[in-house]
């Protein structure tokens, strides 16, 4: 059908003269989504590749078809003055060769409308010009606040396309709407004129337009930087409203956009929002299997909120190992704190039932090869246990050349170069270097304090493309190196365990932050690196002395 018939022509007159209903859903009830499905309800706010939904009629249109548009409205303004009545053959789409989604007689109402507008006299007056405004050619007119919207976002030759109805009034008697090709305008005396594109109006539809809990659109969509852009890359973009935000985020085939609220809102705010650890929500507050508490889930993590205990952030190696037990199901229960590292600087978390504390997943110190590097068994368990990566003892795995590392000093990959691998170019990013005067000897009396991480892994991300989706690998050299160091130059467990062990785990967090900016890769970079923290200081205080 094309998109100015007639037809659309009268119900769009009469939804304006009438007050027009407007697209009301009623607020969907939360989900109740189980441990077991989060996954697939993730699924449920992703969108795949460049193309935005279609969302209640508006949108869909391919990059072809908008260039089609776009080619004949300027056809179509560079031909000449528009008519003001109709004369078969002469009028603007007999002229130019009109897009199959744009209907002849609506074009030509259009421009008569143009012309019309361009002979009074008052419509050479801003203000009058700021009244009303008809686009060749649709038919439709914008007005007020929402032309001034319109125009501000590019008008017809702008993401919004041209008009498809009339504005109409909002069942609450107070704001007003218009859609458009590509998106919609919303109006409200106490927020003002604002544009929805289809990715937040999906979320939008889905809570009950206006009507529901998010209320009217109290701002456009805007870009978010995030946490530590990458060489300008842009990470995300939010729009605000009256009851929480939409927030969209990349990933590798296309999109997340989900909604934000309440408690869980000003819990992740307080955290930082996207500068958190958390990164961007990924989908829609939802209810737990009891029936009693919330969450909402992000790239790195989730926050859970129950009545009794509040909301507290659930993130890195703490939340897989949670999540694999069953998570709020499990025989933990609910969080009552956030992540933070006990007396011993290991990575904990209070729960209702039952703290988890991450060094109890890391008691041995059993070692085997991996290529030709002695690895920890406790960390190649509990990579596959609780993150799905299997590293076979025996297998290949990228490991430093050592004879040539004592006899050079010289790091392979160098500190923030790019390194062939594989097959494929992968950028080293090493923001925190390996200090000039570490030593790096395997046959040094005290090895593992001249090894970099030991027992473990020096970079992140060549050998776990699954988990990587970036061309990146996180370098944990220079962290392992600085912790030696501080091992080296402070022999009491006390001082090791206040200072060298905190800054280690900051240090190693830096390297997944630097190297994957806000993403879902730095959500697996820190679980893995939380493993290494981990296993680093505890073999440390098992092969140096810890008491």
């Amino acid at each position: 059908m094309k998109l100015f018939s007639k037809a659309a022509g009268v119900i769009a007159a009469a939804l304006l003269v009438t007050g027009g209903i407007a697209p009301v859903a009623q607020g969907q009830a939360l989900q109740v989504v189980t441990p077991e499905d989060q996954e697939s309800y993730v699924q449920q706010f992703h969108h795949d590749g460049d193309t935005p939904p279609v969302v209640d009629g508006v949108g869909g249109y391919t990059e072809e078809e908008i260039a089609e548009i776009h080619e004949a409205i300027r056809q179509a303004q560079d031909s000449g003055a528009p008519n003001d009545e109709l004369i078969p053959g002469q009028m603007w789409s007999d002229k130019v060769e009109l897009p199959a989604t744009i209907d002849k007689a609506a074009a030509d109402e259009a421009e008569i409308a143009i012309a019309q507008q361009q002979s009074q006299p008052q419509a050479r007056g801003l203000a009058a010009a700021a009244a009303r405004q008809t686009f060749w050619p649709s038919p439709y007119q914008v007005c007020g606040a929402i032309l001034e919207r319109y125009i501000q976002q590019g008008s017809q030759f702008g993401w919004m396309l041209l008009p498809t109805e009339g504005q109409a009034l909002n069942p609450d008697g107070q704001g007003y709407r218009q859609r458009f090709m590509a998106g919609f305008i919303y109006w409200h005396p106490s927020t003002g004129a604002h544009a929805v594109n289809n990715y937040s109006a999906q979320v939008w539809e889905r809570n009950g337009w206006e009507s529901g809990w998010m209320g009217y659109p109290t701002g456009g969509e805007v870009p978010v930087s995030g946490s530590n852009p990458i060489d300008g890359e842009l990470n995300g973009w939010v729009q605000t409203f009256q009851g929480g935000r939409v927030y969209r985020s990349p990933v590798v085939d296309g999109f997340q956009v989900a909604s934000i609220n309440g408690l869980i809102l000003d819990r992740w705010l307080e955290l930082g929002g996207p500068e958190s650890d958390l990164g961007f929500p990924i989908a829609d507050e939802a209810v737990t299997a009891d029936g009693v508490g919330r969450f909402g889930l992000f790239q790195s993590g989730a926050i859970y909120w129950h009545p009794n205990y509040g909301a507290h952030a659930v993130d890195g190696a703490v939340f897989q190992v949670w999540k694999q037990e069953g998570a709020e199901n499990g025989p933990r229960g609910y969080p009552i704190s956030d992540v933070y590292l006990d007396s011993d600087s290991n990575v904990r978390q209070d729960f209702s039932n039952q703290s988890l504390n991450l060094g109890d997943y890391f008691t041995s110190n059993q070692l085997v090869l991996v290529g030709d590097r002695e690895v920890s068994l406790d960390y190649l368990n509990f990579l596959e246990e609780f993150l799905g990566i299997e590293i076979p003892p025996g297998s290949s795995a990228t490991t430093q050349v050592e004879p040539m590392l004592r006899t050079t000093q010289l790091w392979d990959p160098l500190e923030n170069s790019t390194w062939s691998y594989k097959g494929r170019v992968w950028r080293i990013v090493s923001p925190v270097r390996i200090p000039v005067n570490y030593v790096y000897d395997t046959n040094h009396p005290e090895r593992r304090l001249h090894d970099f991480c030991s027992v473990s892994q020096d970079l992140w991300g060549e050998d776990t493309q699954n988990f990587n989706h970036t061309d990146r690998v996180a370098d944990f050299r220079g962290p392992c190196a600085t912790h030696d160091i501080c091992y080296d130059q402070n022999r009491d467990y006390s001082t090791r365990a206040d200072s060298c062990d905190p800054n280690l785990r900051r240090d190693l967090k830096t390297a997944c932050r630097e190297a994957y900016g806000t993403s879902v890769t730095r959500g697996y970079c820190w679980s893995i690196a939380e493993g290494m923290y981990q296993v680093v200081k505890g073999y440390q205080r098992f092969a140096n002395g810890g008491n």
